[in-house]
């Protein structure tokens, strides 16, 4: 039985990130990933990849899916099946449980192509996770019941990143498909990971956790690739890097003529590179954040972050969070950038 409560509660970063530890930090260009590392491994929980699901539509913003495992599935904020036929592209615009051998019909989902008839077959496909720049829209809409309510969102996307302004993810995913590949390739897992937090020209971005290291290795690339990735993209775009080259964040000290001099100078760099980075992240750990009760289904709680910083949703089982996944809006990024400048002097 699902049940409906409006009850607000708080807690920090830090107390939803309880359990982990962080890993050493993956540097590529514009990009840091910050592996978050645990013991913990809750099996009692399944993504759509792992766990083998079944996903259709029936109807245009009703997504289905079957859970055929046998434990809880979990389909992650703004997952979405771009599938390879003529039919029209579908994206969840929140969380999801879905439990042992359960059929849920979710119709608040959302039409990612427009002009294309079809519905999705009943069928085993690829899960993407919806560009960042797109997912703080689906958030604020993701109670609507309205297919076409990602449609501007997605024209203006395309638009920014010189494709033509029309509302079909399929435009950026062909279009940038070599360069979101190479995400995938340049950060990988590593033992024990179950989240990660993700900064983008050294703000954070992004703050994602799951259940056990086999739930986030079947979902990372996703999250790697469409949906991080598509940032890094948009960053290196609006700074006049079309595709964005790999680059080094502190410069290099001159007078490097021998392999050990380099050696010892690239440790130096990375460590510099880890010491900010972890000091940015930081200033955000106790921060409060007020999150809304959703629903309870099976004595799993799913909420909403209500943060003037972040959007996003987590899971609850009892008071331990299982599954996370919290990103950065627009205009805390864009003002938290103005006040990371420096002052004008002459």
């Amino acid at each position: 039985m699902t049940t409906r409560r409006r009850k607000t509660i708080t807690f920090t970063l830090s107390e939803a990130l309880r359990g982990t530890e962080a890993g050493r930090i993956q540097s590529v260009g514009y990009m840091q990933v910050i592996p978050l590392v645990s013991d913990l491994a809750d099996e009692r929980f399944v993504s759509p990849v792992d766990g083998g699901a079944e996903a259709w539509t029936t109807d245009y913003g009703a997504l289905h899916f079957y859970n055929p495992s046998i434990a809880i599935l979990i389909i992650p904020c703004h997952a979405g099946y771009v599938v390879k036929m003529a039919v029209q592209d579908h994206a969840m615009s929140h969380a999801g449980i879905v439990p042992s051998g359960w059929q849920r019909r979710f119709t608040t989902a959302m039409c990612v192509q427009d002009s294309q008839p079809g519905l999705i077959r009943r069928g085993n496909y690829r899960m993407t996770i919806l560009p960042f720049p797109l997912r703080e829209q689906a958030m604020e809409l993701h109670r609507e019941k309205n297919y076409e309510k990602l449609w501007d969102g997605i024209s203006l996307f395309n638009q920014e990143m010189g494709l033509r302004a029309q509302s079909n993810l399929g435009y950026f995913l062909y279009q940038f498909r070599k360069e979101l590949d190479q995400f995938v390739a340049e950060f990988e897992c590593i033992p024990r990971q179950v989240g990660a937090i993700i900064l983008i020209n050294d703000q954070v971005v992004g703050v994602e956790r799951t259940p056990s290291p086999s739930f986030w290795k079947s979902i990372w690339p996703a999250l790697i690739r469409e949906c991080y990735g598509s940032l890094a993209l948009q960053v290196a775009r609006s700074r006049g890097e079309h595709p964005p080259l790999p680059k080094t964040r502190v410069p290099l000290p001159d007078g490097i003529d021998s392999l050990a001099k380099l050696s010892e100078a690239l440790a130096q760099v990375s460590g510099e590179e880890e010491r900010r980075t972890k000091l940015i992240v930081r200033e955000l750990i106790h921060e409060k954040i007020r999150v809304v009760n959703e629903e309870v289904l099976h004595g799993l709680k799913t909420q909403t972050i209500l943060h003037p910083h972040f959007v996003g949703q987590v899971i609850l089982d009892d008071e331990r969070v299982v599954y996370a996944s919290l990103i950065a809006r627009k205009k805390w990024m864009k003002s938290k950038e103005w006040a990371d400048t420096k002052p004008f002097t002459i």
